[in-house]
């Protein structure tokens, strides 16, 4: 179930490892062709514009901000991102897996931060060393998981830090809450781990599957309904006097509308703080990632001619067609065929469309209407706050997606103009 990698010898001899990360040893471009550009200050501007929001939704007690940087800080880059978001007075963090963990820790250790590092995700039991060394705080996904990692803490002599997940309707991870039967065991269930004593309960956590529904949809409900069953949770524990100091319930979206007392103790924001808004509100968001190529060739495409992969796109006029060095290698979805991006020439922009199908290293469009050189920026994605939106409804998809995607082949440009004094 959970392979072991050993290191192996080459024919010949030496070492080498199985392991392999992807693009680590490409040099630094000095100018890349094709780039993403990182906003720090944006982020910072959007941890402030979600913690004032916090404070004015809930001014009695305002949620702590649990600022969830997993797959890399949605593709942004962690270091550089948790760096900032120190700065800014952020205290707890929330990944996936031991390792992105480990990774955070790390960059609040060289920052002078003891910030709380949430695993939101499955760590194996033979971790649990390295978790408390590392003060890292272990999600208890079920409660025969919860023994197993007891009973390896105790054999390894040290306390672990944890949360228990509840399943209260995502039917993903977590002891299940989803009936007055499931709540009874589950409170059972709680009150057996909370006499482990290298098990050092700190909070208790769900995931709510549809807050980003709209308001008085049957989706809505379902949200209500999830916020019922562990409102009703936390009620019979009170009951039977078994406290757990810290809960968080509510994700980017419940934080953006739902009913105050979703908001609890913590709330995990992702999106909001790369710049998208999951519910569309009014809130004043700017995207902190932009994606950026370069012209690299020009050429006529006759009427009647196919273009691309499949032929599936055949001019009907005479067409001028530029070629960008970027494609789904790159994170750019072969679903984008069609959207329009922005083309920059000359101090102007202009909205052209991708033509043709996107391949794994280019991909086309079309500046019949635009004028357009050799070397002229096209920005894909983050120039305004609908660009990510319009590109990601245009694949099917959703923002969250689009932003992962994007390759370690790009090169990260990171741009702080507050700090910079700009």
């Amino acid at each position: 179930m959970h392979p072991k990698f050993h290191r192996s010898k080459k024919k010949g001899g030496g070492a080498m490892s199985p392991l392999y990360r992807a693009y680590s040893a490409f040099p630094i471009p000095r100018a890349p062709l094709s780039w993403v550009e990182i906003d720090l200050s944006a982020l910072r501007k959007n941890f402030r514009t979600v913690k004032h929001l916090l404070k004015e939704r809930a001014p009695l007690r305002t949620p702590r901000i649990i600022a969830v940087v997993k797959a890399d800080a949605y593709g942004h880059g962690a270091p550089a991102c948790v760096k900032a978001l120190l700065e800014e007075g952020c205290d707890f963090f929330a990944v996936a897996s031991f390792e992105e963990a480990m990774a955070v820790r790390r960059i609040c250790n060289e920052n002078g931060s003891h910030a709380s590092v949430l695993i939101l995700g499955y760590t194996l039991p033979e971790h649990v060393s390295e978790l408390a060394r590392n003060h890292l705080i272990q999600a208890l996904l079920s409660h025969p998981y919860a023994k197993e990692l007891a009973a390896a803490a105790e054999n390894a002599r040290v306390t672990v830090r944890t949360h228990i997940a509840l399943d209260s309707g995502m039917n993903r991870i977590g002891i299940p809450i989803r009936s007055s039967e499931e709540i009874d065991s589950a409170v059972e269930e709680i009150e057996e781990l909370s006499r482990k004593p290298h098990l050092q309960i700190e909070g208790a956590f769900s995931h709510f599957a549809a807050a980003d529904a709209p308001q008085g949809s049957a989706h809505a409900d379902f949200t209500a309904l999830q916020y019922r069953r562990y409102a009703l949770l936390r009620q019979r524990l009170e009951e039977r006097r078994i406290s757990i100091p810290f809960h968080h319930l509510a994700n980017s979206a419940a934080s953006l509308h739902g009913d105050p007392p979703v908001l609890m103790d913590g709330a995990r924001v992702g999106i909001l703080l790369y710049g998208v808004d999951p519910c569309g509100t009014s809130l004043s968001l700017t995207p902190v990632m932009r994606l950026k190529t370069s012209v690299i060739h020009l050429h006529a495409l006759p009427p009647g001619e196919p273009l691309g992969y499949g032929c599936g796109f055949t001019a009907d006029t005479p067409r001028r067609i530029a070629t960008l060095p970027i494609g789904y290698a790159d994170g750019l979805l072969r679903g984008y065929e069609g959207a329009r991006v922005t083309l920059s020439h000359g101090g102007k922009e202009y909205a052209v469309p991708l033509v043709g199908r996107i391949c794994m290293d280019q991909c086309m469009i079309d500046v019949t209407d635009a004028p357009a050189e050799i070397g002229d920026e096209v920005t894909l994605f983050g120039d305004t706050k609908e660009a990510l939106p319009r590109l990601s409804a245009s694949a099917r998809t959703i923002e969250y997606e689009s932003l992962c995607l994007i390759s370690a082949r790009l090169p990260r440009l990171y741009l702080d103009f507050e700090k910079e004094g700009r």
